[in-house]
């Protein structure tokens, strides 16, 4: 790395997210939260209780990877290190991703940030006031009654890495809350598999406490629980952020039977089709990222519906929200991936990004339960959307998934999706083709 961009990197890396005010059940209008452009090395999910943690001593899950295909050695600016509780009065300010930023070589880093500790969030006190529970999302995107009536059976598969060992818990804490109802290993609603597809042996929880994906895990599953409560939830651990550990997950994932396929992840884009995110009849999304990263893959492949995102704000009049692009997701123009023949009225020579966008910004978040991270959260990132269309895709009908990127781009002038109030006229660079209006685009 030349001097010069060296030096621009520590710049970047220097810069401090705002503090974010936290809302809580306040429903004070919150504004757009800053970020770094360049994010510094995430501090760890702040777990108050690491007792979900596995054994050190026990013996790590066989990756069939060899040795020499880790990853370069850490840098000094990545570099783990301890951090506080959430609870500590010492515990880092603003929002954070909960994983490394950005990913190392060969890896994809998750896209989850987290703005910080809430208050405890039950459906009876839920009313449109950051964050947000599953009904304020429900509303804000016109899917109450979809959510209540729809997708009965049809399962919707996450795609995370490395092991959560309190996520049934959590996600029964969180859909109790909400008033949705249960969804279980017991009741056969919910399957957590390793990326072989198999119960057991599970991954490990990430033993570099700096890019541990439990909060990750935890905002997917809420967040297609929230939109799609009647859908079955597999949830593919891949026993590390590695790029073939999760590609193989996500194929995985497909062999389950998963009509959508949630990756709230990305790295450095790599050329080739992506044949791994590319099934037959699943609808398969990813996440945008950071808006400092540029084009990234899996959210770059042309099979992939790349998900930006938006800030959501609760308002008096109108349909009682209102979204604006956030200047936190990343969008613009591949520089590996051609243009699909699909894709029109973007200047981009090559596939143009997002798709469509959907909540992100963690300053207007949505309240997630992760008992390693301290209880309730209010979160944020790329990834919540990503998890919100995939859970989209199950309440529509087949076709839908087909082709899900065409799908969207053959309706996105049709008023399909809702505009941002600050889009301009047809497909916008920043948000895509909207943001979800009901289910008519799905």
């Amino acid at each position: 790395m030349g001097h010069a961009q060296r030096s621009r990197r520590i710049l970047r890396s220097l810069a401090i997210a705002a503090i974010v005010a936290i809302a809580g059940c306040t429903g004070a209008s919150m504004e757009q939260s800053p970020l770094p452009v360049e994010p510094q090395t995430a501090a760890p999910a702040s777990h108050a209780s690491q007792s979900d943690a596995p054994d050190a001593s026990q013996d790590a899950p066989n990756t069939g990877d060899d040795a020499s295909g880790d990853a370069a050695p850490v840098s000094g600016m990545h570099a783990p290190s301890a951090a506080p509780s959430l609870r500590s009065s010492s515990a880092p300010k603003g929002p954070r991703y909960a994983c490394r930023q950005p990913a190392l070589a060969g890896r994809r880093a998750c896209d989850a940030i987290v703005a910080g500790a809430t208050v405890q969030r039950a459906a009876s006190g839920c009313n449109r006031s950051v964050p947000y529970c599953a009904s304020d999302i429900q509303a804000a995107y016109g899917l109450t009654q979809a959510a209540r009536n729809g997708a009965k059976g049809a399962t919707v598969a996450i795609v995370d890495a490395y092991g959560y060992p309190s996520a049934a818990n959590d996600l029964a804490v969180y859909r109790r809350s909400m008033g949705l109802a249960e969804c279980s290993p017991t009741s056969g609603c919910l399957k957590i598999v390793n990326q072989r597809g198999r119960a057991n042996p599970l991954p490990k929880v990430n033993a570099d406490t700096a890019d541990d994906w439990r909060a990750e895990e935890a905002l997917d599953l809420d967040m297609v629980s929230a939109i799609c409560p009647n859908c079955r939830i597999a949830l593919v651990q891949a026993n590390s952020n590695k790029n073939s550990d999760l590609a193989a997950s996500v194929t995985t994932a497909a062999a389950l039977g998963a009509v959508a396929i949630v990756n709230a992840y990305g790295g450095k884009e790599e050329s080739g089709s992506g044949s791994a995110y590319r099934h037959s009849g699943v609808a398969i999304t990813a996440s945008a990222g950071g808006a400092a990263g540029g084009a990234r893959t899996p959210c770059a492949y042309s099979g992939v519906v790349c998900v930006g995102g938006t800030s959501l704000s609760a308002t008096a009049s109108g349909r009682g929200w209102s979204e604006l692009g956030w200047h936190g997701a990343a969008s613009g123009c591949s520089a590996l991936v051609a243009k699909p023949p699909w894709q029109h009225a973007s200047r981009c020579k090559s596939r143009a990004f997002p798709d469509l966008s959907a909540i992100a910004d963690p300053a207007t978040g949505v309240a997630v339960y992760e008992s390693p991270g301290g209880g309730w959260l209010q979160m944020g990132g790329t990834s919540a959307g990503s998890a919100i269309v995939a859970a989209l895709f199950a309440l529509g009908p087949a076709a839908a998934r087909t082709n899900a990127p065409q799908w969207i781009w053959r309706r996105g002038a049709s008023g399909a999706y809702r505009r941002t109030a600050d889009a301009k006229t047809g497909y916008d660079g920043a948000i895509g083709w909207g943001t979800p209006n009901g289910t008519g685009g799905f």
